[in-house]
């Protein structure tokens, strides 16, 4: 097949034989680019008295074209053909030209989209999902100033068809009430970098509405798709990927949803479920970047305006583990304004700010699987897991009835048990450190960040600390100054009174006293504490007790 073919069936008025003359062109060996430029001089394509019919024609054709280099041609061509539609355009011929655009991830060419919708719309009829879609896509592109004024005012489909979460999101919202796309209309609006205090009072108000439990639960069900393959394939002339390429309105409005998500009350595993949000959507996608770097930014946002110690952890962690410029940038930036709100140094959060991993107490959490039970406890400086059935016996394993009724459950539980043990070995060796370098703190920070946590506290318990200038151990459950220890014997001791600004620091033998160091020995050993490092290095004498080296304090 020629251009002369194409040229003859064009001037003879035949649309058919013009497409098949086209299509048969664009599967020879010619370079694309040649052929197009050969094609418009042999033919005004912008003058064909039946332009958008060809459109379609050759769109429809697209899908059974095979070769980058033939598809290429015909998508061309089709932008030439339909060269300043939009402008006093039939309302047949904005349908039929709306329609191709929506086949495609965008739609730039030569065609206002904007122009195309407003006859549509003032004709009393609607856009297709898919073509609002589109046009949100191709609005995303900077430079594109009417389009995106036109797409400010569709409000529907509160979604972009075509991501799973997305679809999930659509179907849930068709039978939730009203309130429900109150909300996702609000997390719409998220436009900016960060929300504004107005934005977060109405977002406060609209999961008051739903119910801040259910609004966590409903979230993340959607939030749980995202990065699975799209459900509508679509075409893209950047010859890009588009099975995991974020839709960029869709990923807007998840940003919206993850800001929201962070002023829900905070707990351990919504701070968790943010941070792995940011680390996923993070990671790099071939020849795309970041796989949603909105929506990582977002969990990065929401954690730090959470407040509980446990967001401040998964900061933390992230920190370790996002290599992403920005992303590292923000980390850091809430992780420092953590540490000031905490009156705490950067270096203190980085070494100290721990995940929780399920514990409910210092050292320890109990985990009911059915009627048998599983104990994750810490002893010395390992994380272990002991089993009751439900007559209370003791047993080596985890029951059949766990490994058979609760496998996701048993599985996250050991995988706990495991990054417990990494944590704490980091955490000992940090704490040698600290003695080693003489580390200060304030009273009131210390007590958050070491001796009162659920993991740091079961290592913290067993030292002993210098509270100001008062040599201080942990028993009974109560932090004590040793030499108030005979004052109250039954309790251990008497209780310290100490201010948020008291200074404290790890103990450091070899820089006190023999008289200190002789109490310290003593009561040691007279309170049965295994420490997880020895402070005093040597050991105890023959004559004093055996220690249990599964005791912690408290």
């Amino acid at each position: 097949m020629t251009v002369a073919e194409v040229k003859q069936a064009a001037f003879a008025d035949d649309l058919c034989g013009f497409v098949d003359a086209l299509v048969a062109l664009a599967h020879t060996d010619v370079y694309w680019g040649r052929q197009l430029n050969a094609v418009r001089e042999a033919v005004e394509l912008g003058k064909l008295p039946w332009r958008v019919k060809a459109a379609v024609e050759l769109s429809e054709r697209l899908s059974s074209v095979a070769g980058e280099n033939a598809v290429a041609l015909l998508d061309y061509v089709i932008d030439y053909l339909l060269v300043d539609e939009g402008r006093l355009v039939s309302l047949p011929d904005a349908l039929a030209i709306l329609g191709i655009a929506a086949k495609y991830w965008e739609f730039h060419g030569y065609v206002e989209m904007e122009q195309l919708g407003t006859t549509v719309l003032k004709a009393g009829g609607t856009l297709d999902p898919e073509v609002v879609a589109v046009m949100r896509r191709t609005a995303a592109v900077p430079g594109n100033k009417p389009l995106k004024k036109f797409v400010a005012g569709l409000k529907e489909p509160l979604l972009n068809l075509g991501e799973p979460w997305a679809d999930r999101a659509l179907a849930d919202l068709s039978t939730l009430d009203q309130a429900w796309r109150e909300l996702v209309a609000h997390a719409a609006t998220a436009t900016g970098d960060a929300p504004t205090p107005e934005w977060e009072q109405e977002g406060l108000g609209l999961l008051a509405t739903g119910g801040p439990d259910r609004a966590r639960e409903v979230i993340l069900g959607w939030l749980a798709l995202i990065g699975r393959p799209r459900t509508l394939a679509l075409r893209n002339r950047g010859g890009d990927d588009l099975e995991h390429r974020p839709d960029p309105y869709n990923a807007m409005v998840l940003r919206g949803l993850v800001w929201l998500l962070g002023l829900l009350p905070p707990d351990a595993r919504l701070s968790r479920y943010l941070a792995d949000l940011a680390e996923t959507n993070l990671r790099k996608v071939p020849g795309m970047g970041p796989g949603n770097r909105p929506v990582a930014e977002g969990a990065i946002h929401a954690l730090s305006h959470m407040d509980s110690m446990e967001a401040v952890a998964q900061l933390v962690r992230l920190a370790a583990r996002v290599t992403h410029r920005r992303a590292a940038q923000e980390i850091d930036t809430a992780i420092r304004a953590k540490a000031k709100a905490l009156q705490a140094t950067r270096e203190q959060l980085l070494d100290f700010a721990v995940p929780s991993y399920g514990l409910t107490e210092v050292g320890r959490c109990v985990r009911r699987f059915g009627d048998d039970t599983g104990i994750l406890r810490i002893e010395g400086t390992r994380a272990s897991i002991h089993w009751r059935n439900g007559a209370g016996m003791t047993l080596g394993s985890p029951p059949t009835a766990v490994k058979l009724g609760f496998p996701e459950q048993l599985k996250e539980f050991r995988e706990s048990a495991k990054e417990l043990g990494k944590t704490l070995t980091a955490l000992t060796s940090v704490l040698q450190r600290q003695l080693a370098a003489g580390q200060p703190w304030r009273y009131g920070t210390w007590r958050a960040l070491v001796l009162d946590h659920v993991v740091v506290g079961a290592l913290a318990r067993r030292l002993l600390w210098r509270v100001d200038a008062r040599l201080c151990g942990y028993t009974a459950g109560a932090l004590r100054p040793l030499d108030d220890d005979r004052s109250a014997p039954a309790a251990g001791g008497a209780l310290l009174q100490a201010g948020d600004a008291a200074r404290v620091q790890l103990w450091d033998p070899g820089t006190s006293p023999a008289d200190e160091v002789a109490v310290a020995w003593e009561w040691l050993a007279r309170h049965g504490i295994a420490q997880p490092f020895p402070q005093i290095v040597g050991g105890y004498t023959h004559s004093q007790p055996r220690l249990d080296r599964r005791a912690t304090p408290g």
